[in-house]
């Protein structure tokens, strides 16, 4: 489905819902224990660069990571491709229906547009950050 790409999963996404439900769509991911499994604190601007050098899509649920001067840095310098799910406050299996109800959306934009890219992922669509505009994407069905 994705073409060979493969999404990161940060740590606030958990480790087992998450993941699993998008293994068993079909979707490539690797998880932060993956790629950290004696370390459960790397940094954010650390763990950017590493994700993104990999060649690897972030898909988090973590916003300040487009928000803070330092984290926003790091994403710019990677170009890295972030996906933030915007509602925090979903349960493991709200993320996923929520994933997976767009995800064709998500990835046609994440294959589409140049990095570094700025993706939020909400119930309601899926928008990528334009310069200093959100832009709506045409859900794919």
């Amino acid at each position: 489905m994705a073409a060979g790409r493969i999404y990161w999963v940060d740590r606030c996404l958990g480790s087992n819902i998450v993941p699993a439900a998008l293994r068993s769509a079909r979707i490539d991911v690797r998880t932060y224990a993956d790629l950290y499994p004696n370390d459960p604190k790397v940094q954010d601007a650390d763990w950017i660069p590493q994700v993104a050098e990999r060649g690897w899509v972030i898909l988090t649920k973590d916003k300040n990571i487009r928000r803070l001067p330092v984290e926003v840095q790091a994403l710019e310098a990677a170009q890295a491709r972030y996906v933030c799910l915007s509602s925090a406050s979903m349960t493991g299996e709200e993320q996923v229906a929520c994933l997976l109800h767009h995800w064709k959306t998500i990835d046609s934009v994440v294959a589409s547009k140049r990095a570094p890219l700025v993706v939020s992922v909400t119930r309601a669509n899926v928008q990528w950050l334009d310069g200093d505009v959100w832009r709506v994407a045409k859900h794919k069905r």
